[in-house]
């Protein structure tokens, strides 16, 4: 048999076929079976199966199997396969959890997240920082004026550094010798006096003196004068702003302006000039009922008089002694009140006018209120009135406007949710009067202040008479942002996004 060629596939295919139609009935020999298809198997080539590559059933022994002999044959098989009894699952050994496969996985995994908790807890806060916005403040206003006027006649207030002036009526009266404030500040234009100079000499004669008596025939007012002797310019200007004198005024202006007319032609110029076209003169001193102004125009006259040193100085003085003159009063009565400072008075046909300046300070500042009452019925009401007015004003003006300690002028908000506000450190205070009004500036700048009570800038108002500041800080603490927000704000955190 051993030379028998062997059977073709489809022989054993027939074979197997016919072995099947036999029923149930078992073939002999199954544990030749077992046998045959162990030895089909062949041995396992240990070589071939490499270290650490994994082996089906591989934790099995041989014993475990209990396999049977195989049959020497097909033929005397009584199953097609080798019966094993014994549950090859069953012993299977438990897969322990600290193999390297988990745990290496697993602590880099630790690592990781371990290296983010840290790096985005400890982060510091550069990208992060809290935005300050500023709070819009109102503006510190003063209330309008609300001082009363005269009963009779008209008037005007005003305050140095405040433009315009308040006045009871727009109409034009006669001004009389406050018109010689015009003539002296126009003098001083063409013939200029540095404070300390004395200016030219201007000799007089007896016709002078002749011209002096005609003055007081035509009931205006005028001053003596040095007959063989001489006045400075300085000394005329004395004269005519302090003593009223109109022969000295004319005196002046004709040897810049021969004639009335030249000298009304150049004041109408002049007063054009200086923003001051309601005011209107025809001759140097006065005299004449159309030298007239409005009120208001006064105030603004009174501002340049005492913007210009030579005649701050002058109508500021109670008394001098002039040669030809001897000693001179001061027209303005008002100048033994203490604070009154100018400026100048004038009556003409029973109606009396003042101009009159006063300063009074109020802490570091000097206030000057400007005043004029004009058609005054006496020469005691002209200065009552003015006087009152300029109390009025004055008390007004010295009333601070005030923006209180504790205004919030900023908010703080921090990306994670934390919000202060920040607010002025002590009341600041300005001085402002009819309706003027202070815009508050804010500088604020939070930079390392994190605290309740932080220095965070400055909050500063502007005035015309001078400016006010307070300190601003932190209202409430600006605290860190808690674990949750730095672990799940890793972006904002590295200013990787806003």
């Amino acid at each position: 048999m051993e030379d028998a060629p062997p059977s073709s596939r489809r022989a054993r295919r027939d074979a197997r076929r016919a072995g099947a139609s036999a029923g149930t009935e078992t073939p002999a020999g199954a544990d030749d079976a077992a046998e045959f298809f162990a030895a089909s198997a062949g041995p396992v080539d240990e070589a071939s199966v490499g270290e650490g590559r994994p082996v089906a059933l591989g934790w099995l022994e041989d014993s475990a199997i209990g396999v049977r002999p195989a049959p020497t044959g097909l033929a005397d098989a009584t199953h097609p396969y080798a019966a094993v009894s014994v549950d090859l699952l069953a012993q299977r050994p438990r897969r322990t959890p600290l193999r390297p496969g988990v745990v290496l996985p697993f602590l880099t995994a630790l690592a990781v997240v371990g290296a983010y908790a840290a790096t985005t807890l400890l982060w510091p806060l550069y990208a992060v920082t809290p935005v300050v916005e500023q709070v819009e403040v109102a503006d510190v206003a003063a209330p309008a004026t609300a001082v009363a006027w005269p009963a009779a006649g008209s008037a005007a207030i005003g305050v140095a550094g405040f433009d315009g002036a308040v006045a009871s009526s727009t109409d034009r009266v006669p001004i009389a010798s406050i018109a010689k404030v015009v003539t002296s500040l126009m003098i001083l234009d063409e013939m200029p006096l540095a404070p300390g100079e004395s200016g030219p000499t201007f000799a007089f004669t007896a016709r002078d003196r002749q011209t002096y008596y005609n003055y007081l025939e035509d009931d205006e007012s005028a001053l003596n004068v040095p007959v063989g002797g001489s006045l400075t310019q300085y000394q005329m200007l004395q004269g005519i702003l302090i003593g009223s004198a109109g022969n000295y005024a004319d005196r002046l202006a004709s040897t810049i302006w021969p004639t009335d007319d030249v000298f009304a032609s150049a004041a109408t110029a002049w007063l054009a000039r200086k923003d001051l076209s309601g005011i209107t003169l025809v001759e140097p001193t006065g005299i004449d009922t159309d030298d007239a102004a409005d009120p208001a125009s006064l105030i603004r006259l009174a501002r340049l008089a005492m913007a210009d040193p030579v005649i701050a100085e002058i109508v500021r003085t109670p008394s001098v002694t002039l040669p030809g003159a001897g000693e001179v009063v001061n027209t303005n009565d008002l100048l033994a009140t203490p604070g009154v400072v100018g400026i100048k008075t004038g009556s003409l046909s029973r109606a009396y006018n003042l101009l009159a300046a006063k300063e009074l300070t109020v802490g570091d500042t000097t206030v000057r209120a400007y005043a004029t009452a004009l058609g005054q019925p006496s020469d005691e009401a002209r200065d009552t009135e003015t006087a009152r007015l300029l109390d009025a004003v004055l008390a007004e003006v010295s009333q601070p406007r005030i923006l209180p300690a504790g205004t919030v002028v900023g908010t703080v908000t921090a990306p994670w949710g934390a919000t202060t506000q920040i607010v002025t450190d002590a009341d600041a205070s300005l001085l402002l009067w009819n309706g003027a009004a202070s815009p508050v500036t804010s500088d604020l700048s939070l930079g390392d202040a994190r605290d309740a009570g932080d220095a965070v800038g400055t909050v500063s108002m502007k005035g015309p008479l001078g400016d006010a500041s307070t300190g601003a800080h932190l209202a409430g603490d600006i605290p860190d942002p808690d674990p949750w927000w730095r672990l799940t704000h890793p972006l904002q955190l590295f200013g990787l996004i806003d």
